[in-house]
């Protein structure tokens, strides 16, 4: 009977002892998940997973991040919302809904002319420190990095050399503002989703659209010119965190994350303008001719683009925003 007893408590301790150490290795290890919109395997994809890996490495195994890419757990559209809301702990995508965000969106359009991502990503980050009022747009979750795409580009069937080269072009163009700046260029926006512009291409219904230079590629863009003036770029790709699942990691791990930050901001500038420069050459190999704008034939360009931005921010400074002086403090450091 003692016997019996004894082999019992010994029993107990032992599941008391193997209870206690699962708890030690829940406590001492998390995993987070991560949705984006990037196709598996592109390269916005691989920085996103560089980055992950990273984070696991610095942490000693301790922390790890599960990514569902190509927009699997959460759409495109929805992926900040989503954050807010948990359905991910980490997000990734750009800032669609102007809801909550009206001066990140017109910021985007406020880049025209920017070369690539880097130059807008600067300009992106000094706006961040010199405007609160950018900031504050984000304030609903934990911002990891936001950062700028490359530019908006004109892509299409026939060549653009000149604003008048832009008459009787019906381009897919899916910024309004932008939409608003075609119009005073001499073009037709058309709004369609990206899929829809490439069967419309292919069909003849439209003639190409304003787009990111990396979509030339990923999309296969049935067209023959590309004019490489930016009309404007998004100035809002992020990576973001839920602030309850920020607020339960242990001290260590969100420094293991603060750690990285700026590592991994820049390896997604660096992914935007490594998938630009793919892109071309892509269509260079396809045949594309790649238009540059002559200097004075810019400068009109972005002069009515420009004017076209003033006209917003003005309806953004009734708001409440200081949208002009945003746009000036920008205009400044492009020159």
């Amino acid at each position: 009977m003692k016997r019996k007893l004894v082999s019992i408590l010994v029993g107990v301790l032992l599941i008391a002892g193997l209870v206690e150490i699962g708890h030690l290795s829940a406590a001492s290890a998390a995993e987070l998940t991560l949705s984006h919109m990037a196709p598996a395997g592109s390269i916005l994809d691989k920085q996103l997973s560089a980055w992950a890996e990273k984070v696991k490495k610095d942490s000693n195994g301790k922390l790890s991040i599960r990514i569902f890419p190509g927009a699997t757990l959460i759409n495109p559209f929805e992926t900040f919302t989503g954050i807010e809301k948990g359905i991910a702990d980490l997000g990734s995508s750009y800032r669609y809904s102007r809801a909550g965000a009206e001066l990140t969106g017109l910021i985007s359009m406020f880049l025209a002319g920017v070369p690539d991502s880097a130059s807008g990503s600067r300009i992106v980050a000094e706006v961040w420190k010199n405007f609160p009022e950018a900031r504050n747009e984000w304030q609903t979750v934990k911002v990891l990095w936001v950062n700028s795409s490359g530019p908006a580009v004109v892509a299409a069937t026939r060549p653009v050399r000149t604003m008048a080269d832009l008459k009787g072009l019906e381009l897919r163009t899916p910024v309004p503002e932008a939409a608003d700046a075609l119009r005073l260029l001499g073009g037709t926006p058309v709004s369609m989703t990206s899929a829809d512009m490439v069967i419309g291409i292919k069909r003849g219904t439209v003639h190409g659209g304003l787009v990111f230079k990396e979509a030339i590629e990923s999309f296969k863009l049935p067209v023959k010119y590309v004019t490489e003036f930016g009309m404007y770029q998004s100035s809002n790709w992020f990576l973001v965190m839920n602030l309850d699942s920020w607020n339960k990691l242990p001290a260590d791990l969100q420094k293991v994350i603060d750690d990285s930050l700026e590592w991994g901001r820049n390896e997604s500038i660096k992914a935007f303008d490594a998938a630009d420069a793919s892109a071309v050459e892509y269509g260079k190999k396809q045949g594309m001719e790649f238009i540059k704008l002559s200097a004075e034939e810019e400068a009109r360009w972005f002069e009515i683009v420009d004017r076209n931005n003033r006209k917003h921010a003005a309806d953004l400074d009734a708001k409440g925003y200081p949208a002009t002086k945003v746009l000036e403090f920008i205009n400044k450091i492009r020159k």
